[in-house]
């Protein structure tokens, strides 16, 4: 007799409304569309905690550290998606309270009962160890990997109507992300402005000032005070997803200077469109990049400002470029669906 595909549930129920059109959103639209895609199994999105009927396991996409985002009480066999542990290992960036406090050992302590830790890179796999005291052999790194959508656009006629549609100049650097402490925009702008570039920065966080009094964003609030009138300094907050193509391939750099990443898939995108990286030598940045960066200490601007400038050789650029697009191919959805089936048939009951 054939046995029934195993069904699976990925739980959105808890996920912050903000978060849909964040990283966290991104990965799972992503993985709930290539295990359609990709594997045989029955997938479907759990919007309310109650309505797990039929499934055999369920999948937390994300973990909140200070958000009772995962039951204590389990009911099916569970797998989570941790992507870093960012506020766990800079607390003085990322304060929790004494209520958050709570909940954290509370979130750590419903872990011990789920049977999978999903992670994006070995660096986020070895902090989880350390910091929420999970086993290794629980814990499964699987890779991100870009949208489709990123790859060299040869079409000039597009280049040129996104170089117009932005008013880009000939030559600028770009970073794409959020404005978290961790992002380190103090030091990527500083090192733009000496390198004389502009610096065009790319994300949807930056449409608005409200609540910038979360400790995380002071440094977003200095950045704001000293860089936000800069004319070499430019924000695109607003903007088609298929446009951002057309700017990595425009660019003549990613900046990605992060203090820390759990994953980094910005390098990723700018490889996948032909564009040189410039980015960390700690956490996961250096793992995902591959030999397709120029790694620097992101505490030092002036070390981005030489990667900068370093660039105008095209010996040191064409080697960037090449290695980065041999790098990506080593990244697929298809892959990150494969993977997390191996996961799953392995706790399946």
């Amino acid at each position: 007799m054939k046995k029934n595909k195993l069904k699976v549930g990925i739980d959105i129920s808890e996920m912050n409304p903000l978060s849909m059109n964040r990283g966290i959103g991104f990965y799972t639209d992503h993985l709930f569309k290539s295990l359609i895609k990709y594997t045989d199994l029955d997938v479907v999105l759990v919007e309310r905690q109650k309505d797990v009927k039929n499934l055999d396991l369920i999948h937390y996409p994300f973990f909140d550290f200070f958000s009772p985002t995962l039951p204590l009480i389990k009911k099916l066999p569970v797998i989570v998606t941790i992507h870093d542990v960012i506020p766990l290992v800079f607390p003085k960036h990322y304060p929790s309270g004494m209520r958050g406090r709570i909940i954290l050992e509370r979130q750590k302590f419903s872990l011990k009962t789920v049977q999978a830790v999903i992670t994006d890179s070995i660096s986020s796999k070895l902090d989880i160890m350390k910091y929420l005291n999970v086993a290794e052999n629980k814990i499964s790194t699987i890779y991100l990997s870009p949208a489709e959508r990123f790859k060299k656009e040869r079409d000039f006629k597009t280049l040129l109507s996104v170089k117009e549609k932005y008013n880009l100049p000939e030559k600028f650097v770009l970073y794409v992300g959020n404005i978290n402490w961790n992002k380190n925009l103090l030091n990527l702008t500083k090192a733009s402005i000496d390198a004389n570039v502009d610096l065009y920065l790319i994300g949807d966080a930056f449409k608005t000032e409200k609540n910038l009094e979360h400790p995380e964003l002071n440094d977003y609030k200095i950045w704001l005070q000293q860089y936000s009138t800069y004319p070499k300094v430019h924000i695109i907050d607003t903007y088609p997803k298929d446009d951002i193509v057309g700017i990595y391939n425009l660019a003549e750099a990613l900046l990605l200077p992060s203090f820390y990443e759990g994953f980094g898939l910005p390098i990723l995108e700018a490889q996948a469109c032909g564009t040189p990286v410039i980015t960390s030598d700690i956490s996961s940045m250096p793992e995902v990049s591959g030999g397709g960066a120029i790694l620097i200490d992101p505490n030092k601007p002036d070390k981005i400002t030489a990667a900068i400038k370093s660039l105008e050789m095209q010996s040191v650029k064409g080697k960037l470029i090449k290695e980065g697009l041999r790098n990506v191919e080593k990244f697929s959805w298809k892959k990150v669906a494969e993977e997390t089936l191996l996961v799953y048939q392995n706790i399946a009951p």
